[in-house]
């Protein structure tokens, strides 16, 4: 059952301006979500805006998306509240002018970089931000209550039943079940590679979706689907028989509850943000992410036993129908009004904006290579203003090229032997002086 929720007996009065800082324009789930956000709170009648820290691209994926879409770089409008929605886009949270400032998290992401890694500590940087925090499931909430001492708001995700639900197959079933894989092969941690080996000797059809990277070519896969439009993902659940998803990585885990409403089983991996809404036995099964037999089996088991099947799809249609975006949206809206009705913000009368920038002024140094040592002291009082938008835009491009990265490398290799080479140079130098 979905947590009870802050409700209202109306919608605030005063209409908001808010804007959600977006670090990317492309299909995801957590895009989604943010667009749910966005798009409901607009057709309430707040003024909302995405900003873009990426190249705009139209947002069609998304069925109903209005929200206009801005660069983050060069915005100047006036709003009452701006968000973050994830590490990246923190970062952000200083250049953008607000009356109130919040971080939507989704995960931990800092799993999503290698252990020790220098974005792995940028990542956790952005938890320390002075800011107000939300997010969408028990266990994150928890997280950043026990290892940052913030007290999140709880705005759970819902389904909605406008894009999933029951509906024509794509193709027609045949007399081999169709198993289903879900999620993007190219990011390790979604556990695709895993769900393809369970799957390999099941005599079954096996279709995949995927939003980053395609199957290897010896995987047992009969169709494949690349960056599908939200508004076909119902047509492609409605076709299969089962979801087998193993993420090691995720928040609120929707996929899952997508197959429900649409009329399939589900086999999960045990992973953050599962047990939101799923209970083992009853609404799918759960295996372990990394067992692989495990997975094989339970996924024979569902083929196998029809009745159990049955019931799982029975339950699952009904903890789907349990989860609704519209009282979750009441509370997000409760959420911002209670802040920006505040005109005396703490935010704002506290040391934390310095400290702010601080932590978004080490974000832009590291992201372009420069170590504390190569800093050249600058009379501007935050980054942004000692580095005008086109330069930001470079920088992004140079940290994100590799073959920058290593020109980079060399020439910070060849600054420092040069400034040893000129220090010997220059005790030789001395020494010689006194000698003379």
């Amino acid at each position: 059952m979905p947590p009870q929720l802050l409700k209202m007996p109306t919608s605030p009065e005063k209409k908001m301006k808010i804007g959600y800082i977006v670090p990317s324009c492309s299909v995801s789930g957590g895009m989604a979500v943010i667009c749910q956000h966005a798009n409901r709170l607009r057709k309430r009648g707040h003024e909302v805006v995405f900003l873009s820290t990426v190249e705009i691209r139209p947002m069609d994926w998304f069925p109903g998306q209005h929200v206009s879409i801005h660069d983050a770089a060069t915005w100047e409008g006036d709003l009452d509240i701006v968000v973050a929605t994830g590490w990246s886009t923190a970062f952000w949270l200083p250049r953008i002018t607000a009356r109130v400032k919040c971080y939507f998290v989704q995960s931990d992401e800092t799993r999503f970089h290698p252990d020790d890694s220098r974005w792995q500590h940028l990542t956790t940087l952005t938890y320390y931000f002075g800011v107000h925090y939300l997010t969408e499931a028990r266990w994150i909430r928890e997280w950043l209550k026990k290892s940052f001492g913030h007290d999140a708001a709880l705005v759970p995700n819902g389904l909605d039943p406008e894009i999933f639900g029951p509906a024509v197959p794509l193709e027609a079933k045949g007399t081999k079940p169709r198993i289903l894989l879900e999620g993007a092969i190219g990011l390790p941690y979604k556990g695709m590679r895993e769900a393809f080996e369970a799957v390999q000797d099941i005599d079954a059809e096996v279709w995949c979706v995927s939003s980053y990277g395609a199957p290897e070519p010896h995987w047992h896969c009969d169709r494949f689907f690349e960056h599908v439009p939200m508004q076909e993902m119902r047509n492609i659940y409605s076709s299969c028989d089962i979801l087998l998803k193993l993420s090691r990585v995720e928040g609120f885990f929707g996929p899952p509850m997508e197959m429900m409403a649409c009329g399939g089983a589900t086999v999960v991996g045990r992973v953050t943000g599962y047990d939101e809404y799923i209970v083992d036995g009853q609404n799918a099964l759960v295996v372990d992410a990394l067992d692989i037999d495990a997975a094989r089996d339970a996924v024979q088991r569902l083929i196998d036993d029809h009745t159990l099947r049955n019931n799982l799809i029975s339950a699952g249609a009904q903890t789907a129908r349990e989860w609704d975006w519209e009282s979750s949206i009441d509370t997000l809206e409760t959420f911002y009004a209670k802040l920006a009705a505040d005109p005396q913000c703490w935010y704002d009368s506290s040391p934390r904006p310095k400290y702010d920038r601080s932590i978004a002024f080490a974000y832009d140094m590291m992201s372009r290579s420069i170590l504390p040592e190569d800093i050249v002291p600058v009379t501007a009082s935050s980054p942004q203003e000692a580095f005008p938008p086109h330069v930001q835009r470079l920088a992004v491009y140079m940290a994100n090229s590799s073959a920058f990265r290593r020109f980079a490398d060399f020439a910070r290799a060849g600054y420092h032997v040069y400034k040893k080479v000129r220090g010997k140079a220059g005790g030789l130098k001395r020494r010689l002086k006194r000698l003379l």
